[in-house]
């Protein structure tokens, strides 16, 4: 089996249905998701000749229920450890389902976490686990298929180099978090 996979948010997940790529996915990966993203996948639209589609997504009973995808939780503690590693004015914009997500990434050491949010990609380097994350390019490369163009120039949040200019600025950003903080502790 390939990577234990830790898909971060509802967003990768609902675009890996929109993109028909999460049943291969799971049957490639051990796929791992949050407990407090679960409910938040309800459907994906589905876009065909006569227009959008709402397709509903069982995430539940369909895949964790039945041992296809895992579910995992963060202590309490464990969030309060990952927002007090991050900083005030990112606290405000990342959501409670990438908090528990960073918390439980940064507890379970052997997964691979997959993710588009800038925010999120950005928070990385304050938990300290950008080297076991990936774009979704670079995952659906590592699967052995890849995003068409009309994908990624449609979601340019897919790519590359969109995860990696946010990781760099998340990096420049946790750097100078560091030599503010101790500027502030001299004084």
């Amino acid at each position: 089996m390939g990577l234990k996979l830790w898909l971060f948010d509802a967003d990768v997940i609902i675009k890996f249905f929109e993109l028909g790529i999460f049943d291969r996915l799971v049957q490639q990966h051990r796929v791992h998701v949050a407990s407090s993203v679960v409910d938040e996948v309800r459907y994906f639209t589905k876009k065909d000749s006569s227009g959008k589609t709402k397709v509903p997504v069982y995430l539940r009973t369909g895949y964790i229920d039945n041992g296809l995808v895992t579910e995992l939780s963060a202590s309490p503690s464990e969030l309060q450890t990952v927002l007090e590693r991050i900083p005030p004015s990112k606290r405000q914009a990342i959501h409670a389902g990438e908090i528990e997500s960073l918390a439980v990434l940064s507890r379970e050491v052997d997964l691979t976490m997959c993710t588009f949010d800038h925010f999120a990609i950005r928070c990385l380097p304050f938990v300290d686990v950008c080297e076991r994350a990936v774009s979704a390019e670079k995952l659906c490369q590592e699967s052995g298929f890849t995003l068409s163009p009309k994908h990624v120039a449609f979601d340019v949040r897919l790519t590359e180099a969109y995860f990696r200019d946010n990781l760099k600025a998340g990096n420049q950003e946790y750097v100078t978090s560091i030599v503010l903080l101790e500027k502030k502790r001299k004084r």
